[in-house]
């Protein structure tokens, strides 16, 4: 029995769709536990195992069996990635821990640990750290998955943004704001180069806004906040996943600017998108209290306690 790979994705893509985070931990854990415990290798191999268990693969594997390893293993490298990616945004960490070191042992297995796909599960396992707060941790990761990528020659526009680009994030989560707007400068460079790219672009551009205005530069960061917002509001219907960040960041601009009316029905918009997207993730919590302030400042004790009240109830059901 072979994985479908396309049949894999065109199924989650569905559940992506829907929203539905239930129904898309439901699918991969199916998936995943498909792939283990469906797939039964032959019981007779015809190369003379020993009485220890030992076999000579390459001398007497069957050709169904081999097609077997190789189906399973690009089954389990398929739906363990999609489980790390979806546990980390929805800030289920031991899960997402999980799922990324059984990703890499499995990759490591087949001998995969110089390649592109390799270096970029280890970036998105470096990001994981960095929402997680381990910053020494993630700087560490995303300096080997740069190791990897730089042995293989992939110096390409868009590898190069997103280890610029994610390194920034490091960086503004320290408070190194200068250094920050460095990096996200950077990424903004190359990520101009790739055709094709404007989600990415758009959140370069987010970025680099937050990480300007935190260092005090606020005509250069409403510039590109402006330019990226236009860009978000355009893609996928405005569904796309970093739209929120960046109605959060424009949230934050107004209400430092005293427009805190502005500011309280933006942060409520990134709100529902959050939910909608991710589910009421450790995001979600802080959008919720964001706006909780900001319609206190307005007097509004009533919407107040509406937003305190479901961050309460958001934070309490998280791991």
């Amino acid at each position: 029995m072979s994985f479908d790979t396309k049949a894999f994705y065109d199924e989650l893509d569905g559940y992506f769709a829907r929203y539905d985070n239930e129904a898309t931990e439901k699918f991969l854990l199916q998936s995943l536990d498909n792939v283990e415990n469906s797939m039964i290798i032959s019981a007779g191999c015809g190369c003379g195992c020993g009485d220890d268990g030992s076999c000579d693969i390459e001398g007497g594997i069957s050709a169904e069996d081999k097609e077997w390893i190789i189906s399973r293993s690009q089954g389990m490298i398929a739906i363990l990635n999609e489980m790390a990616c979806f546990y980390r945004g929805i800030s289920r960490w031991p899960e997402c821990i999980d799922a990324f070191t059984r990703l890499k042992a499995e990759m490591e297995s087949c001998g995969l640990t110089e390649t592109d796909n390799y270096a970029l599960v280890i970036l998105n396992l470096a990001g994981a750290y960095r929402l997680m707060g381990d910053y020494e941790k993630a700087l560490a990761t995303f300096a080997e998955s740069r190791k990897i990528l730089d042995a293989n020659g992939k110096n390409d526009p868009y590898s190069t943004a997103s280890l610029y680009n994610n390194e920034g994030l490091v960086y503004q989560d320290m408070r190194d704001f200068t250094k920050a707007a460095e990096h996200f400068e950077k990424a903004l460079e190359y990520m101009r180069l790739v055709p094709d790219n404007e989600a990415e672009i758009a959140t370069s551009l987010s970025n680099a806004a937050m990480a300007y205005y935190s260092a005090g530069n606020m005509e250069k960061a409403q510039k590109m906040l402006d330019e990226s917002l236009a860009i978000f509001s355009e893609l996928d219907g405005g569904m796309n996943p970093h739209y929120a960040g960046g109605l959060n960041t424009k949230a934050l601009f107004a209400f430092n600017a005293g427009e805190v009316e502005l500011a309280a029905k933006t942060f409520e918009l990134a709100i529902e998108k959050t939910r909608l997207i991710f589910g009421e993730n450790r995001e979600f919590i802080i959008g919720c209290r964001n706006c909780a302030f900001a319609y206190s400042k307005l007097g509004n004790e009533e919407m107040s306690k509406k937003y305190s009240d479901m961050a309460a109830a958001a934070e309490a059901k998280l791991p």
